[in-house]
Order: C-alpha cells, then sequence, then structure tokens
C-alpha cells in the first residue's frame, strides 16, 4: 500500500510536470506550480526528484518509455523495412497528435536542454530494434550509406515537422502521413 501511494504521487508529479512544461516551458517553471498542480506539498516534490534536472530526466524517460510503447507494439511482427518504418513514422505522428503536451515537452527536451548522456541512453533502449534494422538496411545496400544517427535525426526531424503541420491542418492527417512518408522513403532508399 505505502509503495502504491509513492507510484501514485511521484506519477502525479511527473503528470503536473508535463503539463505545466507545455504550457510554460521549463525554465520559466517554479517548482512551487508543478507541487500545486500535482496537489502535493512543495517539499513532497523534492522528496521524489531532488532537482530539478532530476525532475526533467524523469519526464523525458516517462514519456520515452510511453512512445516506446506505442511505436515498438507489433513492430518485430512486420516482415519488411518499408512496413516496420511506415509503422513507426505513423504511429509516431499519430502519438504526436494525440498527446499535444507529451510532443511539446519532447520538443522542448530536444532544443533547449541537454539530457545526461546515461539518461539519453536509458531512453534510447527500448527502440533498439530500429537502429539494428536501420544498420542491417544499409548493409544489405536498401538503405544509402548514410550515417544511421543522421538518418534518425532526419526522420525525427520531418515527422515532427508532420506533426506540427498537421496541428494546424488536422483534417488532412492521413494526407501528410503519407506524402511524408512517401518524401522519406524516396530519400533514404536505394
Amino acid at each position: 500500500m505505502a509503495r502504491e501511494k509513492i507510484a501514485d504521487k511521484e506519477k502525479a508529479i511527473i503528470e503536473a510536470a508535463i503539463a505545466v512544461f507545455a504550457e510554460r516551458g521549463f525554465w520559466n517553471t517554479p517548482t512551487s506550480l508543478i507541487s500545486k498542480t500535482a496537489g502535493v506539498a512543495d517539499g513532497t516534490l523534492f522528496t521524489y526528484f531532488a532537482t530539478k534536472d532530476d525532475l526533467i530526466h524523469a519526464v523525458y524517460l516517462a514519456v520515452k518509455g510511453e512512445l516506446a510503447d506505442e511505436l515498438m507494439a507489433g513492430f518485430d511482427t512486420l516482415p519488411t523495412l518499408y512496413e516496420k518504418m511506415r509503422h513507426i513514422w505513423s504511429h509516431f505522428i499519430e502519438w504526436g497528435v494525440a498527446h499535444p503536451e507529451r510532443f511539446r515537452v519532447m520538443q522542448q527536451i530536444k532544443s533547449n536542454y541537454a539530457i545526461s548522456p546515461d539518461v539519453a541512453a536509458q531512453g534510447l533502449e527500448p527502440f533498439a530494434a530500429i537502429d539494428q534494422i536501420a544498420r542491417e538496411s544499409i548493409a544489405s545496400g536498401l538503405v544509402h550509406d548514410y550515417p544511421v544517427d543522421y538518418l534518425g535525426a532526419l526522420m525525427d526531424s520531418q515527422s515532427s515537422m508532420t506533426v506540427e503541420f498537421i496541428t494546424t491542418h488536422p483534417e488532412g492527417i492521413h494526407y501528410y502521413i503519407d506524402i511524408g512518408f512517401e518524401i522519406l522513403w524516396k530519400g533514404v532508399t536505394r
């Protein structure tokens, strides 16, 4: 019972941080506002997260975990690189559109915050199969011999731009998912 209460408070703080960070950004958010939003005392936040950096890292790992659950579900069952990439592409965009606060927080982290190398590596662990498929596809000649990190950054940038575009053109979600993927696929494959 005590562990459940601890987990509930920790989750409440992370959820509050996501909501407030999405609205105000990291640097414009006092921890007291996060505590208030979470419904906990100011000191309680620091019982679970010693520093604001620790909280940001926890938010990053929580959202990356949710995203991994969404993107990696069924990934291994898909037989072709095309289907695997299309799955990752479509699910990421649909996730970003469905979870705008989480998407905004991840964009903020990407552009305005230096995640520690250990936390970054931990956040990438659930996506190891994507990296492996990319390397195998390059080795087989199906994908251009570009650096895997660059290909990942390219896909991330293009999919993020697509999410942002769809938020202002929601009626065309499937159309923009389709053409965005076509542009990506033709750009990286031989």
